[in-house]
Protein backbone atom coordinates (compact mmCIF):
# COMPACT_ATOMS: atom_id res chain seq x y z
CA UNK A 1 0.00 0.00 0.00
CA UNK A 2 1.77 3.08 -1.28
CA UNK A 3 1.58 6.47 0.43
CA UNK A 4 0.26 7.86 -2.23
CA UNK A 5 -2.68 5.03 -2.01
CA UNK A 6 -3.34 6.35 1.41
CA UNK A 7 -3.56 9.76 1.39
CA UNK A 8 -0.22 10.73 2.16
CA UNK A 9 0.36 8.04 4.93
CA UNK A 10 3.48 7.64 6.29
CA UNK A 11 5.92 4.88 4.42
CA UNK A 12 5.88 3.02 7.53
CA UNK A 13 2.68 1.82 6.45
CA UNK A 14 2.41 -1.21 4.60
CA UNK A 15 -0.98 -3.70 4.52
CA UNK A 16 -3.21 -5.30 6.72
CA UNK A 17 -2.38 -8.16 5.94
CA UNK A 18 -1.79 -10.41 9.02
CA UNK A 19 1.79 -11.31 9.34
CA UNK A 20 1.88 -12.53 12.87
CA UNK A 21 2.62 -16.14 13.98
CA UNK A 22 1.08 -17.16 17.06
CA UNK A 23 -0.84 -13.71 17.36
CA UNK A 24 -2.49 -10.86 15.16
CA UNK A 25 -0.40 -8.62 14.13
CA UNK A 26 -1.25 -6.45 11.10
CA UNK A 27 2.04 -5.62 8.33
CA UNK A 28 1.65 -2.30 9.22
CA UNK A 29 2.15 -3.06 12.59
CA UNK A 30 5.08 -5.74 12.35
CA UNK A 31 8.39 -5.38 14.41
CA UNK A 32 9.98 -8.51 13.72
CA UNK A 33 13.91 -7.56 14.17
CA UNK A 34 15.62 -9.69 16.38
CA UNK A 35 18.51 -7.36 17.72
CA UNK A 36 15.86 -4.22 18.02
CA UNK A 37 13.37 -6.75 20.25
CA UNK A 38 16.09 -8.04 22.12
CA UNK A 39 17.05 -4.48 22.83
CA UNK A 40 13.32 -3.94 24.09
CA UNK A 41 13.45 -6.73 26.67
CA UNK A 42 16.39 -5.08 28.32
CA UNK A 43 14.42 -1.95 28.60
CA UNK A 44 11.66 -2.99 29.72
CA UNK A 45 12.40 -6.78 31.60
CA UNK A 46 9.40 -7.51 33.57
CA UNK A 47 7.15 -9.74 32.13
CA UNK A 48 4.15 -12.03 32.68
CA UNK A 49 5.21 -15.74 31.50
CA UNK A 50 2.04 -18.32 31.03
CA UNK A 51 2.26 -21.86 30.86
CA UNK A 52 0.40 -24.91 31.37
CA UNK A 53 1.43 -27.68 33.69
CA UNK A 54 -0.37 -30.76 35.21
CA UNK A 55 -3.37 -29.52 33.06
CA UNK A 56 -3.75 -26.46 34.39
CA UNK A 57 -2.93 -22.82 33.24
CA UNK A 58 -0.05 -21.03 35.15
CA UNK A 59 0.79 -16.93 35.25
CA UNK A 60 3.33 -15.14 37.07
CA UNK A 61 5.01 -12.34 36.44
CA UNK A 62 9.20 -12.15 36.60
CA UNK A 63 12.04 -10.27 36.12
CA UNK A 64 14.85 -11.07 33.02
CA UNK A 65 17.74 -10.12 31.90
CA UNK A 66 19.59 -11.11 28.88
CA UNK A 67 22.00 -14.38 29.66
CA UNK A 68 23.34 -15.37 26.32
CA UNK A 69 25.79 -18.53 26.14
CA UNK A 70 27.70 -20.02 22.93
CA UNK A 71 25.24 -21.51 20.94
CA UNK A 72 22.53 -20.00 22.96
CA UNK A 73 22.17 -16.17 21.87
CA UNK A 74 18.47 -16.14 22.84
CA UNK A 75 18.70 -17.17 26.21
CA UNK A 76 17.56 -15.09 29.11
CA UNK A 77 17.64 -15.64 32.86
CA UNK A 78 14.92 -14.82 35.49
CA UNK A 79 13.99 -15.83 39.19
CA UNK A 80 10.66 -15.96 41.08
CA UNK A 81 9.53 -16.04 44.80
CA UNK A 82 10.53 -20.01 45.48
CA UNK A 83 6.94 -20.20 47.15
CA UNK A 84 5.81 -19.16 43.84
CA UNK A 85 3.28 -22.04 42.43
CA UNK A 86 4.70 -20.85 39.26
CA UNK A 87 8.04 -22.71 40.90
CA UNK A 88 5.92 -26.53 39.15
CA UNK A 89 5.77 -25.51 36.35
CA UNK A 90 9.56 -23.83 36.15
CA UNK A 91 11.05 -27.05 37.89
CA UNK A 92 9.09 -29.23 35.22
CA UNK A 93 10.81 -27.44 32.68
CA UNK A 94 7.63 -26.74 31.02
CA UNK A 95 7.53 -24.77 27.28
CA UNK A 96 6.03 -21.28 28.42
CA UNK A 97 5.23 -17.57 26.94
CA UNK A 98 6.80 -14.41 28.48
CA UNK A 99 4.98 -11.60 27.09
CA UNK A 100 6.69 -8.15 27.42
CA UNK A 101 5.23 -4.59 27.36
CA UNK A 102 6.08 -1.35 28.15
CA UNK A 103 3.41 1.55 28.94
CA UNK A 104 0.70 2.00 26.07
CA UNK A 105 -1.54 4.84 25.59
CA UNK A 106 -5.28 5.63 24.47
CA UNK A 107 -5.74 7.51 21.43
CA UNK A 108 -8.62 10.11 21.08
CA UNK A 109 -9.76 10.56 17.98
CA UNK A 110 -9.99 14.29 18.94
CA UNK A 111 -6.42 14.44 17.98
CA UNK A 112 -6.64 13.54 14.88
CA UNK A 113 -6.37 15.81 11.86
CA UNK A 114 -7.63 14.56 8.42
CA UNK A 115 -9.45 11.44 9.01
CA UNK A 116 -11.65 11.03 11.57
CA UNK A 117 -12.10 7.53 12.56
CA UNK A 118 -12.79 5.39 15.69
CA UNK A 119 -10.32 5.33 18.52
CA UNK A 120 -7.34 2.87 19.90
CA UNK A 121 -4.84 2.05 21.97
CA UNK A 122 -1.23 2.41 21.10
CA UNK A 123 1.14 0.05 22.59
CA UNK A 124 4.33 -2.35 21.87
CA UNK A 125 4.70 -5.66 23.21
CA UNK A 126 7.25 -8.97 22.19
CA UNK A 127 6.42 -12.48 22.84
CA UNK A 128 9.00 -14.82 23.59
CA UNK A 129 8.11 -18.36 23.44
CA UNK A 130 10.85 -21.18 24.97
CA UNK A 131 11.10 -23.68 27.77
CA UNK A 132 12.46 -23.23 31.33
CA UNK A 133 15.74 -24.83 32.85
CA UNK A 134 15.51 -24.65 36.49
CA UNK A 135 18.71 -23.71 38.71
CA UNK A 136 19.37 -25.63 41.67
CA UNK A 137 22.73 -24.72 42.30
CA UNK A 138 23.19 -21.61 45.27
CA UNK A 139 25.91 -19.87 43.19
CA UNK A 140 24.41 -19.81 39.90
CA UNK A 141 21.55 -18.35 41.58
CA UNK A 142 22.77 -15.56 43.61
CA UNK A 143 25.01 -14.76 40.04
CA UNK A 144 21.29 -14.44 38.58
CA UNK A 145 20.08 -12.43 41.35
CA UNK A 146 23.26 -10.22 41.52
CA UNK A 147 22.92 -9.72 37.54
CA UNK A 148 19.31 -9.10 37.26
CA UNK A 149 20.07 -6.19 40.45
CA UNK A 150 22.58 -4.48 38.47
CA UNK A 151 20.46 -4.32 35.19
CA UNK A 152 17.66 -3.23 37.24
CA UNK A 153 20.12 -0.36 38.68
CA UNK A 154 21.15 0.49 35.48
CA UNK A 155 17.78 1.81 34.26
CA UNK A 156 16.71 3.14 37.20
CA UNK A 157 20.02 5.41 38.54
CA UNK A 158 19.82 6.52 34.65
CA UNK A 159 17.16 8.63 35.72
CA UNK A 160 17.83 9.96 39.26
CA UNK A 161 21.58 10.07 39.23
CA UNK A 162 22.10 8.25 42.43
CA UNK A 163 24.91 5.57 42.19
CA UNK A 164 23.67 1.93 41.45
CA UNK A 165 22.98 -0.14 44.14
CA UNK A 166 24.77 -3.79 44.21
CA UNK A 167 23.91 -7.11 46.40
CA UNK A 168 27.53 -6.50 47.88
CA UNK A 169 25.64 -4.62 50.03
CA UNK A 170 24.27 -7.52 51.65
CA UNK A 171 25.97 -9.63 54.27
CA UNK A 172 26.70 -12.98 53.58
CA UNK A 173 24.34 -13.70 56.40
CA UNK A 174 21.16 -12.30 53.97
CA UNK A 175 22.43 -13.77 51.02
CA UNK A 176 22.33 -17.16 52.84
CA UNK A 177 19.10 -16.54 54.12
CA UNK A 178 17.51 -15.37 51.08
CA UNK A 179 18.86 -17.90 48.12
CA UNK A 180 16.69 -21.12 49.05
CA UNK A 181 13.37 -18.38 49.02
CA UNK A 182 14.60 -18.10 45.04
CA UNK A 183 13.90 -20.19 42.31
CA UNK A 184 16.06 -18.90 39.70
CA UNK A 185 16.25 -20.24 36.09
CA UNK A 186 17.08 -20.00 32.33
CA UNK A 187 14.43 -19.30 29.56
CA UNK A 188 15.61 -21.09 26.26
CA UNK A 189 14.09 -18.66 23.89
CA UNK A 190 12.57 -20.63 20.55
CA UNK A 191 10.89 -17.68 19.12
CA UNK A 192 10.29 -14.15 19.44
CA UNK A 193 7.40 -11.85 17.89
CA UNK A 194 6.66 -8.40 18.10
CA UNK A 195 4.12 -5.53 17.31
CA UNK A 196 4.28 -2.15 17.27
CA UNK A 197 1.14 -0.38 17.31
CA UNK A 198 1.76 3.26 16.79
CA UNK A 199 -0.37 4.50 14.13
CA UNK A 200 1.30 4.01 11.09
CA UNK A 201 -1.67 3.64 9.08
CA UNK A 202 -2.60 7.11 9.87
CA UNK A 203 -1.34 10.17 7.71
CA UNK A 204 1.75 12.56 8.81
CA UNK A 205 -0.76 15.01 10.11
CA UNK A 206 -2.51 12.86 11.93
CA UNK A 207 0.66 11.08 13.64
CA UNK A 208 1.62 14.91 14.27
CA UNK A 209 -2.02 15.39 16.16
CA UNK A 210 -1.54 12.89 17.84
CA UNK A 211 1.72 12.86 19.16
CA UNK A 212 0.81 16.79 20.17
CA UNK A 213 -2.65 14.82 21.76
CA UNK A 214 -0.28 12.45 23.46
CA UNK A 215 2.94 15.27 24.73
CA UNK A 216 -0.34 16.89 26.80
CA UNK A 217 -1.43 14.03 29.12
CA UNK A 218 0.44 13.35 32.63
CA UNK A 219 1.15 9.35 32.25
CA UNK A 220 3.98 7.97 31.50
CA UNK A 221 2.23 5.80 28.83
CA UNK A 222 1.39 8.77 26.70
CA UNK A 223 4.44 10.52 27.03
CA UNK A 224 6.28 6.75 25.94
CA UNK A 225 4.06 6.37 23.13
CA UNK A 226 4.64 10.34 22.10
CA UNK A 227 8.62 9.41 22.17
CA UNK A 228 8.41 6.52 19.86
CA UNK A 229 5.82 7.86 17.39
CA UNK A 230 7.88 11.25 16.98
CA UNK A 231 10.89 8.62 16.19
CA UNK A 232 9.02 6.87 13.71
CA UNK A 233 8.15 10.15 11.97
CA UNK A 234 12.02 11.54 12.32
CA UNK A 235 13.12 8.47 10.44
CA UNK A 236 10.49 8.66 8.23
CA UNK A 237 11.70 12.27 7.13
CA UNK A 238 15.13 11.25 7.02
Amino acid sequence: MSAKATGGATPLARTWDNVGKHSFVPEHYEFSDRNAMMAYIKANPVAQIFANHKGEMHLTSAPFIYAPTPGKDMRLAGHIAGRNAYGDAIKAGVEAVAQFISPGAYISPRWFRENITAPTFSYVSVQARGRFVPISDADETLLILAKTVDHMEVLTSAHDGADPWCMTALTAEQITRYIPMVQAFYFEVTALEGIARLNQEKTKADMEGIIEGLSGQENAGARHIASLMNANLKRVAD
